[in-house]
């Protein structure tokens, strides 16, 4: 007998192990799916957008492989904290980009909750990540980080974007789509065009200085060939451990936080400008960005 509603049985029809019939009526049994099987199922209903659909299928595959093949009416707290703490361990990622995965296995349980799939409640419990990431790169830390990705990891693509991110304040995962559908650069040569499928919150034209377009150009051809996750984190951590001082701040977001940042500071773009350059709906998220320098304070203060 299917418990499930017509709907939910053709979309969960392969979650169902049904008992052949006798002249016996038998029960039929069902076995709960794994959560990475599940997500494969309901992934694009939960994350529509590319870019977040890509981030959160990557946490919930590497939980897969961490945990194993644990069907989701097994799953505990203790799997999900422990994963959550592997992940800090050997990916050096940080407390919010935990939250965030743990976030997304959460969405996914709950909503085979939801569908009475499993009734398995789990409620979790997201560490305090504080005031987000106070660092900003100086001139000096971006150039030693440069050199150090460029020529002691001859990984000049990583370098390049370093370059690229800190400015214009793209982001990581725009970066490596550089090659996707609609991404153009203009005429002139000094506006790239980031489609909604790439960006975080909507389409954006993202202007390009000479230090910017320089390295956009050499990324280009190579990007699509190169990028690995895996190998791209084997060396961050290396530069965090070599350039970085093993610094928890030293994550790629603070080149974003960075160019936020010198576009106060240096140029004294207002707030407005800026959220349009780094991609912001609202101005209060670019205010958490922005980092105001003393010197540039005080210089304010004696105009008055």
């Amino acid at each position: 007998m299917n418990n499930y509603s017509p709907i939910q049985s053709d979309l969960f029809s392969s979650f169902e192990n049904t008992s052949a019939t006798t002249s016996v009526q038998t029960p039929v049994t069902t076995s709960a799916p794994t959560l990475d099987a599940f997500a494969d199922k309901v992934g694009q209903r939960l994350w529509p957008k590319t870019h977040t659909y890509n981030h959160n299928m990557r946490g919930i595959r590497w939980f897969a492989d961490f945990a194993g093949q644990l069907p989701m009416d097994q799953i505990r707290r203790k799997h999900i904290y422990d994963f959550l703490d592997h992940l800090m361990d050997t990916r050096g990622i940080t407390q919010n980009s935990a939250n965030k995965y743990m976030a997304a296995i959460s969405r996914v349980l709950s909503y085979a909750n939801e569908r009475e799939i499993i009734d398995n409640p789990i409620k979790l419990k997201y560490e305090n990540t504080g005031k987000g990431r106070p660092k900003v790169f100086t001139r000096e830390e971006q150039d030693e980080l440069v050199r150090y990705l460029r020529d002691d990891c001859d990984k000049a693509w990583m370098a390049d974007m370093v370059i690229l991110s800190c400015n214009t304040g793209m982001r990581r995962g725009e970066i490596i789509q550089l090659n996707a559908p609609g991404v153009d650069l203009s005429p002139c040569g000094k506006w790239l065009h980031l489609p909604e499928e790439v960006c975080k919150a909507g389409e954006r034209e993202v202007p390009l200085n000479t230090e910017a377009r320089a390295a956009y150009e050499r990324l280009l051809p190579v990007i699509d060939k190169v990028w690995s996750h895996r190998t791209f984190y084997w060396f961050w951590n290396k530069a965090k451990r070599d350039v970085g001082k093993r610094d928890p701040n030293f994550v790629f977001h603070v080149c974003r936080h960075t160019a936020a940042s010198r576009l106060a500071n240096d140029v004294q773009l207002n707030e407005f400008a800026i959220a349009d350059i780094m991609g912001h709906a609202d101005t209060r998220t670019t205010r958490r960005y922005v980092h105001s320098r003393k010197s540039t304070l005080l210089a304010g203060v004696e105009q008055l």
